[in-house]
């Protein structure tokens, strides 16, 4: 082997690592608040059908609090080994999911009915389009790495 052969081929097998901008694009940004704007845009509707509005507060307050967990346990899983992380996310999932609508349930079933149902409604509006929002921030990620590492998928 030539001389530098080695030290060569070992700089060419190492991955470069891919920079983490420091301020999102417009584009992650919006998908980042989509599951919000959906709070907002049901907002309307709920007081336009006469849904009560502590209906409307109880689904953005469920809405908030299961996002902030999420985006809490997403941080933990940061650097974690994939199986791990995807476990651990998905047990947080359904965790929050179990705990949502056991209290949806005793809304509606104790308190008011109506208010237990708008709640749903708006929980499940605003978490729809934030799971939009996230596969289609992951699919954009995914592709740009790939064209980073200069990946066909071919």
């Amino acid at each position: 082997m030539p001389d530098g052969a080695e030290r060569e081929q070992a700089m060419t097998s190492a991955a470069a690592t891919t920079p983490v901008p420091l301020r999102a694009k417009p584009t992650e940004f919006v998908l980042a608040v989509l599951g919000f704007a959906a709070l907002l845009l049901t907002l309307p509707f709920v007081l336009l059908l006469g849904g009560p509005i502590g209906g409307w507060l109880l689904g953005a307050a469920l809405f908030a609090a299961s996002w902030g967990a999420q985006r809490f346990v997403v941080r933990i899983t940061d650097g974690m080994d994939p199986t791990h992380a995807v476990g651990l996310s998905g047990i947080s999932s359904i965790g929050r999911a179990i705990v949502i609508v056991m209290i949806l349930f005793v809304v509606a079933l104790k308190v008011d009915e109506t208010a237990g149902l708008v709640a749903g409604g708006v929980f499940a509006a605003a978490f729809t389009f934030d799971l939009m929002g996230r596969t289609t921030m992951f699919a954009i990620r995914e592709k740009e790495r790939k064209a980073a590492k200069g990946d066909t998928g071919q």
